[in-house]
């Protein structure tokens, strides 16, 4: 994985990332896909340049974003 995510994201914002080659935040594209409890999003690092497809989901309880593996 190329990116982690702010922990904890509130399920009321969106997700967001940073890069961890570089700890820098990471800039991500729109939606490419959404679900009522999913959000997919192309990520990318302004500094070194990594990139990848990275899809969130809500914890169990609902009240955060989560990795999904």
């Amino acid at each position: 994985m190329s990116f982690i995510i702010h922990d904890p994201m509130a399920i009321d914002k969106e997700p967001e990332f940073d890069c961890i080659f570089c700890k820098q935040p990471a800039l991500h594209s729109s939606e490419a896909a959404s679900t009522a409890t999913t959000r997919t999003v192309e990520v990318f690092c302004r500094k070194c340049g990594a990139r990848k497809t990275v899809t969130t989901s809500k914890s169990a309880d609902g009240t955060r974003w989560e990795l999904v593996d």
